[in-house]
């Protein structure tokens, strides 16, 4: 066995890319808005202080470094999992034999090791987004697994980071948090923690509800998979995987990075592990639908089998406790956070904040907003049954681009916020405004342009603008648009980009957007909460045609949290291509974007009342 300190080495290989991310010290900012319980006593006995971010006097440093250790655990078919276990030491040294709670990752991203470009390799339970072995010094023990069929796990792996989803690997989480909780050095209280897949791994437990799984704490991770991955509608030419992400290690390499447990010195199991893997494959395949039956799978529709929304009443019905978490500056990774609070009924909290996917030691750097410290609050309540008041205050914190300094972090009911006030911004003659135009027929063309990247769209797309803002606005929530459009052409993928302008033109801070492939623009009612955005079925059989005459495309943009400055204006830009998954024609179709009183094209955009 290992015995190892504290590292401080940080990464972010994730679902949709790679991140990276620094780490700072263990601090935290003054300068909050939020809530606070306890008191201050004399000056011989910690102030109790605990809100989003801070903690302090609820629980202390009792353990000195921790052991790691590994193992196989075999689940109920037979599957041997690899498993890497950090337990705290004593002051001695010693391995502490004390009953303590135990916080698992079930991660396909190598449950020893986590790369980053910036500072090498580290060991996950330290470098991964959550840190959780920093909670370890607190009185926890904490947990990694490999998922089967990756690493140093048995068994066969379809879909990469989705294969806990598959119906052999469902109860792996279940059977992992059940054994944790039988072990003579667990109080038998476990939690989850992760990432990007090991936030959508902990969804993927709840919904098979182990007893003794009491509270998760997924970031940047689907409640609809669909819309995570195909977004609008939007898949790619067949031939292509539709959800294989970017950045993917191949089989060989994850072989080859694969760690064998303890005892294994001669590497006969892992030898043995990896034969498994030879079954495996990356991609689900082809399933450009929500109903599409995903040609590597074949157990039936895979968004609807891989989707935390497909499970909403068996989470419900759990109890376990959920704080869900994401970052503004990231893609649709974000969006499904939303959902998951406001569709669950178990104790729930919502966090957003300044970054990109999973980049939560950036937020730290930036902001003084230290995620381990959160977490440590949640599962101290949750796994000790301390009582730090942590579900008497706002369920939702989140974070405004651009407020004021002191002011940026926001507590919140509900989300969206109560006092949102969705306001129409129509697509004039280069212009939005709360105007309705009353023109008989008006319009504006665009050949389009397939080479769009984020330094050229002013130059492939169609841009509207509004007046400059004579006072601070606030956007908080989830925009969405109507476009009216017609083509030459029988599809297409039409893109929106809402941006803060700065009075020379420059964008100057966070945008958001959105996307719809047009054959996908039938709406209906979700399968659940959508918080009245549009919602597309997106079945094989709901797939219409453009023609020349103007159709509606109705889409949700991701959500944005931003304060426009004085002075400042909005843009909009309408664009026709999503990269690679756009289906390039010869020649290039001419599109149109209808703007008259007859097909009024606007973005709704969700105001808060500054007071």
């Amino acid at each position: 066995m290992k015995r190892i300190g504290f590292a401080s080495a940080v990464a972010c290989f994730c679902l949709l890319g790679v991140g990276l991310a620094s780490c700072a010290d263990d601090t935290s900012s003054s300068e909050r808005v939020g809530a606070s319980t306890g008191r201050t006593p004399d000056a011989s006995t910690p102030a109790k202080v605990s809100k989003p971010g801070e903690y302090s006097g609820y629980s202390e440093r009792i353990y000195e470094g921790y052991e790691l250790s590994s193992r196989y655990v075999a689940v109920r078919d037979g599957t041997k999992l690899a498993v890497d276990l950090y337990r705290p030491k004593d002051e001695s040294g010693q391995v502490v034999n004390t009953k303590l709670p135990v916080l698992l990752m079930h991660t396909p991203y190598n449950r020893r090791y986590f790369e980053s470009a910036t500072t090498g390799r580290g060991l996950s339970g330290e470098t991964y987004p959550g840190a959780a072995a920093r909670l370890i010094e607190y009185g926890y023990v904490v947990a990694i697994a490999d998922f089967r069929g990756l690493y140093a796990s048995y068994g066969r792996n379809v879909g990469y980071n989705r294969g806990e989803w598959l119906e052999a690997a469902r109860m792996d989480a279940y059977d992992l948090v059940e054994w944790l909780a039988e072990q003579p050095w667990s109080t038998g209280k476990v939690g989850m923690w992760g990432c990007s897949a090991t936030g959508g791994s902990q969804m993927q437990a709840a919904t098979t509800a182990p007893p003794h799984l009491k509270a998760i704490f997924p970031m940047s991770c689907e409640f609809d998979i669909y819309e995570f991955a195909v977004m609008g509608g939007v898949a790619p030419p067949p031939g292509m995987a539709t959800s294989t992400p970017p950045n993917t290690p191949s089989s060989d390499d994850r072989n080859m990075l694969a760690q064998p447990v303890d005892g294994d010195d001669d590497r006969t199991q892992l030898m043995a592990a990896i034969a498994e893997h030879a079954d495996g494959k990356d991609s689900v395949g082809f399933a450009p639908f929500r109903d599409s039956v995903a040609s590597n799978v074949l157990e039936g529709p895979w968004w609807q089998q891989s989707s935390p929304h497909t499970y909403l009443d068996e989470i419900n019905e759990s109890g376990i406790a959920v704080y869900a978490a994401a970052n503004w500056d990231e893609g649709s990774s974000k969006g499904g956070v939303f959902f998951t609070f406001n569709n669950l009924t178990t104790p729930k909290k919502l966090l957003v904040g300044p970054a990109g996917h999973c980049a939560w030691f950036t937020v730290q750097n930036q902001t003084g907003f230290d995620l381990a410290v959160e977490e440590r609050r949640w599962f101290d309540h949750w796994l000790k049954d301390i009582d730090n008041g942590v579900l008497q205050e706002p369920p939702v914190y989140y974070y405004t681009y651009n407020a004021p300094e002191g002011t940026a972090w926001r507590a919140s009911d509900s989300w969206p916020l109560a006092n949102e006030r969705q306001t129409r911004y129509y697509l004039g003659a280069r212009t939005i405004t709360t105007v309705r135009t009353g023109a008989v027929q008006a319009h504006d063309e665009l050949t389009v342009q397939y080479d769009v990247t984020p330094d050229n769209l002013l130059d492939r797309g169609l841009r509207y603008e509004s007046p400059y803002y004579s006072v601070d606005a606030q956007i908080t929530g989830h925009p969405s648009v109507s476009l009216w459009v017609s083509s030459s052409a029988t599809d297409g993928d039409f893109v929106v980009t809402l941006q803060d302008v700065a009075p020379d033109g420059t964008a100057v801070s966070y945008n958001t957007t959105g996307r719809l492939r047009a054959s996908h623009r039938k709406t209906a009612d979700p399968p659940y909460n959508n918080l009245g955005l549009p919602w597309h079925p997106s079945a094989q059989a709901d797939v219409s045609p453009l023609t020349d005459e103007p159709v509606e495309l109705q889409f949700a943009l991701l959500p944005i949290s931003i304060l426009i400055k004085s002075g400042h204006f909005l843009r909009l830009i309408v664009t026709f291509s999503a990269g690679a998954a756009t289906p390039r024609l010869d020649p290039a179709p001419k599109v149109r974007v209808h703007r008259d009183a007859q097909h009024p094209s606007y973005i709704s955009l969700p105001f808060i009342p500054l007071e």
